[in-house]
C-alpha cells in the first residue's frame, strides 16, 4: 500500500493564545505524533498567526499556491480541528471544494469526517458554524457589554487627551490629567473669538501640549469634556447622549459656544490683534470652495518665506497671499476713481443733513413748548390747592399725572452724542477717505487695514481664479459703486428720490483726528 503524504497546517490567533492557551508548538507536536501513528509521510509543514474569518492568510495562500504548481505532492491536508482550518462555514465549503480539485483531502484529526458519507456534512457544518456562532455571540456580547457601560456614562475607550484611564472599584473609569488645563485653555480662547481655532493649536503646541491639526479639530468636537457620553445608534434605538460619570472639564455653555464658532453659526467678535503686514486679509476671506473662514500662514522657501491665504484642514483651498493683497488694493483703487460720483453724494448727503438738523431743531422746539405747558398746568394746579379752591389729594393726582408726562417728553429731547455740526466733519473726513482709500490702505498700518476693510465691506470676500467676487459693500458705498444707476430716471423721466440718503453714510470704521 502506497504511503500517503500530507500538508500539517496550524493556525492560532494572538487572543487564542492569550485566552485559551493554544499554541503552535502543541499543535505542531499532536499533528506529528498523528502522522507518524497513522504511517503519513510529513510533506510540508504551514504556520499561520492570522484569524479564520477568511482564507486571505499568508501561509495558507502560499501552501495553496504550492499545491497548484505541483499537482500530487500530497495527499492530504491535516490540522488539528476544523476551526483551525476555517470558522465560515461559506468559505470553508468553496476551499475544501478547490482542494477537492486539486486531489487533496481536507481532515480534522481530532474531529474526523468521511466526507464521502453524506450524513457526516451535516456534522461538518456543526464543526464550522460552532466556531462562528462562538465568534458572533462574543462579538456581540462586547458589544452589548460596551453599550450597557457607556449608557451609565462610562468612557470604554482609551483617554481623550486631557484624561487617563484609571480603575476604581475594578471598573475602567477616566479622571483628568496633567493636560486638563491645556484643554480648559483651548475652549476658553476659542470662545472669545479672537483667534481662528488652528492658531490656538500652534499657541498651545509652543506652551507644551502638542497635538496633530486632525486630533485638534476632533478633540474641540468631542462632548465628552462637558460630561457627555455619545450613545451611537444601534438597531433600532437612537443615537442619544448621557451624562458621563467622569468630571468635565468645561461647561455645556462653553463646549457649544465654541461649536457654533467652529461651524461658523456665530460670527467671530474680534479680529486677531497680531495680524501679520503681509496677511491684511486674514479674518476678511470666505472659502471659495467650503465656505468657511481662510486664514493664512508662511511657508518657508530656499531663499525666503511665502505667505498664503488657506482654508481649515480638510479643503485644499490655497492661494498667495501678495497676489490676493495686490488685487484687492485694485478694487480700492475702482471706489477712489469715482470721484465725481463721490462728490455728488457728498453735496447731496450735507444738504440733507442741514435739511434734518433743521427739522430735528423744529420738532425739539415743540417738544419743549410742551413740557413747558405741563409744567404750568402743575404750577396752577398748586396755586389753586393753596388758595382752598382743589382738594390736597386732586392736586397730587394732577401732578404725578403731568409729572409722568414731563418725563416722557424729556426721553424724545436728551442730547445726542454727536452734534448737528460734527456731522459735516465725519461727512468731510468719510468722503476724502473714499477718495483716496487705496492710498490710505496701502500706507496703513495693520489696525488701519482692518479698519477699511470692517467700514466698506458688509461680507467677506471670496478670491477665486486668481480674482476677487463681486464684493459687497454697505449701502452708501453700493450706490456709489453702481455707476450711474442712482441718477438714472425712472421710465416716466423722474429722478430717485433721496430722502433716506442721510443713514447711509458710510460707517466711521476709522475716526477722524478731533480738534483740541
Amino acid at each position: 500500500m502506497k504511503q500517503k503524504k500530507a500538508f500539517l497546517y496550524i493556525r492560532v490567533s494572538t487572543d487564542e493564545q492569550a485566552d485559551k492557551g493554544y499554541s503552535l508548538k502543541h499543535q505542531e507536536e499532536r499533528l506529528r505524533s498523528y502522522c507518524q501513528f497513522q504511517n503519513i509521510e510529513v510533506a510540508g509543514l504551514y504556520k499561520d498567526d492570522h484569524s479564520a474569518k477568511t482564507f486571505e492568510r499568508p501561509a495558507f495562500q502560499q501552501m495553496l499556491a504550492f499545491l497548484k504548481k505541483n499537482k500530487k505532492s500530497a495527499d492530504l491536508l491535516l490540522f488539528t480541528k476544523w476551526d483551525r482550518f476555517s470558522r465560515n462555514a461559506a468559505d470553508a465549503y468553496a476551499m475544501i471544494n478547490t482542494l477537492n480539485g486539486l486531489a487533496i483531502e481536507p481532515q480534522a484529526i481530532e474531529q474526523p469526517l468521511d466526507l464521502s458519507i453524506p450524513e457526516n456534512k451535516i456534522m461538518l457544518a456543526f464543526y464550522l458554524a460552532a466556531p462562528e456562532v462562538e465568534n458572533d455571540r462574543r462579538a456581540l456580547n462586547v458589544i452589548v457589554g460596551m453599550r450597557r457601560a457607556k449608557k451609565e456614562g462610562r468612557w470604554m475607550a482609551t483617554a481623550p487627551k486631557g484624561y487617563k484611564n484609571v480603575r476604581v472599584d475594578n471598573k475602567p473609569v477616566i479622571i483628568p490629567s496633567e493636560d486638563a488645563s491645556h484643554i480648559k485653555w483651548i475652549f476658553n480662547e476659542i470662545s472669545k473669538g479672537a483667534f481662528a481655532p488652528d492658531h490656538i493649536r500652534k499657541i498651545a503646541n509652543e506652551k507644551g501640549f502638542e497635538v496633530s491639526q486632525s486630533y485638534f479639530w476632533t478633540m474641540i468636537r468631542n462632548p465628552i469634556y462637558c460630561g457627555k457620553i455619545f450613545i451611537p445608534t444601534y438597531k433600532d434605538e437612537e443615537a442619544y447622549y448621557v451624562k458621563g460619570i467622569h468630571e468635565p472639564l468645561i461647561s455645556e455653555d462653553l463646549f457649544y459656544n465654541v461649536q457654533d464658532i467652529v461651524n461658523g453659526n456665530k460670527r467671530m467678535t474680534v479680529v486677531r490683534t497680531k495680524q501679520k503686514d503681509e496677511l491684511p486679509l486674514r479674518g476678511y476671506l470666505t472659502c471659495a470652495k467650503c465656505g468657511g473662514q481662510l486664514t493664512g500662514s508662511a511657508s518657508k522657501g530656499k531663499y525666503q518665506r511665502y505667505f498664503y491665504y488657506h482654508c481649515q484642514p480638510g479643503c485644499k483651498e490655497r492661494f498667495r497671499a501678495d497676489n490676493a493683497n495686490e488685487k484687492l488694493i485694485v478694487k480700492l483703487r475702482e471706489i477712489a476713481a469715482k470721484k465725481e460720483a463721490l462728490k455728488l453724494y457728498h453735496l447731496i448727503l450735507e444738504k440733507e443733513l442741514k435739511k434734518s438738523s433743521k427739522e430735528n431743531t423744529s420738532d425739539k422746539q415743540k417738544v419743549i413748548d410742551e413740557i413747558n405747558k405741563n409744567k404750568e398746568r402743575i404750577d396752577n394746579a398748586q396755586k389753586l390747592m393753596l388758595d382752598g379752591q382743589l382738594d390736597i389729594t386732586e392736586y397730587r393726582s394732577i401732578k404725578q399725572k403731568y409729572e409722568a408726562v414731563i418725563k416722557e417728553l424729556e426721553v424724545e429731547i436728551k442730547p445726542q452724542a454727536t452734534k448737528p455740526a460734527d456731522y459735516k466733519q465725519y461727512l468731510d473726513f468719510g468722503f476724502n477717505l473714499l477718495q483716496n482709500i487705496d492710498q490710505i490702505y496701502v500706507s496703513g498700518n495693520t489696525q488701519i487695514k482692518s479698519q477699511i476693510l470692517s467700514s466698506i465691506f458688509a461680507e467677506k470676500l471670496i478670491f477665486e481664479k486668481n480674482s476677487y467676487r463681486t464684493p459687497v459693500y454697505h449701502d452708501a458705498l453700493s450706490l456709489i459703486i453702481n455707476t450711474g444707476k442712482p441718477y438714472e430716471g425712472n421710465k416716466k423721466g423722474q429722478t430717485a428720490g433721496n430722502n433716506n440718503l442721510s443713514s447711509w453714510v458710510v460707517p466711521t470704521g476709522i475716526e477722524p483726528v478731533s480738534k483740541v
